[in-house]
């Protein structure tokens, strides 16, 4: 019997250090790459343990310290994939990746590998001019981005959804509406305070839905804020007993499992809540990129500014049953891309 070597991929994971969403997505997105015969290896950047103790040791997997040992075990490998870090990016005049990144990208495809772009999303897409993206990815052997408005900004490649609606309960296991006693709010701590009405509205309407507002920060720099919330909005905040990624998923989850709704300017906050069957309300004061994260699975409907609130709220019943299609429809788009990226390395295998 003949026996296939084994494949190695090449996977970049590093995030912000204490933004559960970063590390969600990219668990997500490292599930996807792994499967029989391949082993991964993956930099996870200077992370700290709060960020790396979401991954699980295994033995298909091999974490590295350093790039360079990363970048250098890369270049030994037959064959290779590289998978390009998923998440946000914001590239500035000029090339894209940089040259140095663009040229690693390239050594593989001149290698016989495969180049993976998956689950890319621009931060700003209005902040294009003088952006070059570099023709490696149109060479990609996969170049999905993670919505529509970076796959038209960019010009090039398809667009699936964010690989966190792939994680939570299935939709049938959720709670349903009425057992559902909280309203969980999370809001990012470096913009404006949402104001007075905002407050009231947000009041009303776990008034008018029966339902206990409560705080959450899956972020740790939002934490001040979500104290400040709880105070100014007579609910209460939760916290976990860590903020490392592993319990702090399994804590916030655990909340919205027991949301109705989820109410963010946080894009990962809304999905997450989505995934657990809270509907995702999205307010803010620059409410462009998560009304792209939403809108890419058909849930953007109640996304907008701060004083939009109360009409989302009079909306929201009407729109509560499209949420588990939604999600459900979001993850299996996902699953045709997670077997167009399988394809493609076993194309090169």
């Amino acid at each position: 019997m003949i026996v296939k070597p084994t494949q190695h991929v090449f996977a970049h994971l590093s995030g912000q250090d204490d933004n559960l969403g970063d590390s969600a997505l990219r668990l997500a997105y490292l599930e996807a790459l792994r499967g029989a015969g391949r082993h991964v290896h993956v930099y996870l950047g200077e992370a700290t343990g709060d960020f790396t103790a979401g991954f699980t040791p295994a033995s298909d997997l091999t974490f590295y310290d350093a790039r360079g040992e990363w970048a250098q075990a890369e270049a030994a490998a037959a064959r290779p994939v590289h998978a390009f870090n998923a998440g946000e990016i914001n590239p500035r005049t000029g090339h894209f990746p940089v040259p140095r990144r663009a040229a690693e990208c390239a050594r593989v495809l001149d290698a016989g590998g495969a180049l993976i772009f998956a689950g890319i999303g621009i931060k700003n897409v209005d902040t294009l001019h003088g952006v070059v993206f570099d023709p490696v990815m149109r060479d990609a052997s996969v170049m999905s981005w993670r919505d529509r408005g970076s796959r038209d900004g960019a010009g090039f490649g398809d667009f699936a959804p964010d690989w966190a609606y792939s994680e939570g309960r299935a939709v049938d296991e959720w709670a349903a509406a009425g057992d559902r006693p909280l309203i969980a709010v999370t809001m990012r701590f470096d913009r404006a305070w949402p104001g007075d009405q905002w407050l009231a509205d947000v009041r009303a309407f776990a008034a008018a839905t029966q339902t206990r507002i409560v705080t959450v920060a899956q972020v740790a720099r939002d934490a001040p804020r979500a104290v400040r919330l709880a105070e100014a909005l007579g609910g209460e905040y939760v916290m976990p007993s860590s903020m490392r990624h592993d319990v702090l998923d399994d804590y916030v989850r655990a909340v919205y499992r027991q949301s109705l709704a989820v109410i963010s300017d946080r894009a990962h906050g809304l999905i997450i809540g989505a995934t657990e069957g809270a509907y995702p309300i999205g307010s803010g004061s620059d409410p462009h990129k998560i009304s792209r994260l939403l809108t890419a699975v058909g849930l953007g409907d109640l996304v907008g500014r701060y004083e939009q609130l109360g009409e989302f709220a009079e909306q929201f019943e009407s729109h509560l049953p499209s949420l588990a299609p939604a999600v459900h429809s979001a993850r299996e788009d996902i699953v045709r891309l997670t077997a167009r990226i399988h394809a493609a390395m076993d194309a090169v295998a």
